[in-house]
């Protein structure tokens, strides 16, 4: 299934000896859907996570009894992203071609819409409190904890947003919104080059470039992502997903993700 999938991914084989899939791992099914919960009443000698490296893990299961295969996503790790709500609907196929076609087609999209809300919230609400809170031209040097969190966060979550709006499917850019993705994506491939070089860590050179940028520019952004994403999930055909490899945040602001 997983050479069906857009880019490279981790998988994962685990066997239950017992013959039943850990409730632990059950319990990180974000979508709580009935078409999950019969698993626990049969025996099931195995199961497979899936990782595409940026954020997204799988669970790929077959369903003993007519053997559909099912695949659901797991909740973000909260050191990733903090996620409300209900989750992307869980698929179930005969085969896994069929399987792998309907996690590329309905899935993943899915799951790219609801995890860029709560990232797009996070930036905003770090933008509206600097605009509260902050005097423009005033911020302290060096950062105190709280800014440089809040760009530390804005550097996670914006080549997300910058590779959401890019998608085909998404709303054409005008040609001023394009500069801005532009700007931004200037910086991030500044900045890990940067962190390349140097081993680990942003140069303060860099960091200094990454807040002025991000103070200037962060609202503009924050505009162009939402007009071209929100225009895109409300259109009449489902988004398609990239074929590339998953955007990759800055070395200094990448999250940690969840063990089990």
């Amino acid at each position: 299934m997983a050479e069906g999938l857009p880019g490279p991914w981790e998988v994962d084989i685990e066997h239950y000896p017992d013959g039943n899939i850990p409730t632990h791992l059950l319990d990180w099914v974000w979508e709580a859907d009935p078409v999950l919960s019969p698993l626990v009443k049969y025996r099931n000698s195995g199961a497979a996570i899936l990782r595409d490296g940026g954020g997204t893990e799988l669970l790929l299961a077959e369903r003993p009894w007519d053997g559909q295969y099912l695949v659901a996503t797991l909740l973000p790790s909260p050191d990733h992203l903090h996620v409300i709500g209900a989750g992307p609907r869980t698929v179930a196929a005969p085969t896994a071609h069929a399987v792998a076609a309907e996690v590329r087609s309905r899935l993943l999209p899915e799951f790219e819409q609801l995890v860029n809300l709560p990232r797009l919230r996070e930036v905003q609400e770090d933008l509206n409190w600097l605009r509260d809170d902050v005097e423009p031209g005033t911020v302290p040097y060096p950062y105190p904890a709280d800014l440089d969190a809040a760009l530390e966060r804005f550097l996670t979550h914006a080549p997300y947003l910058i590779a959401a709006s890019r998608r085909v499917g998404a709303k054409p850019l005008a040609a001023q919104d394009a500069k801005v993705l532009d700007r931004f994506e200037t910086l991030l491939a500044s900045l890990t080059q940067s962190s390349d070089d140097a081993g680990s860590g942003l140069e303060p050179g860099g960091t200094d470039e990454a807040m002025a940028v991000w103070l200037e520019s962060g609202e503009a952004l924050v505009a162009v992502v939402r007009s071209a994403t929100v225009a895109s999930s409300q259109g009449p055909s489902r988004p398609t997903v990239s074929t590339s490899t998953p955007p990759k945040p800055p070395a200094a602001a990448a999250a940690t993700g969840r063990t089990r």
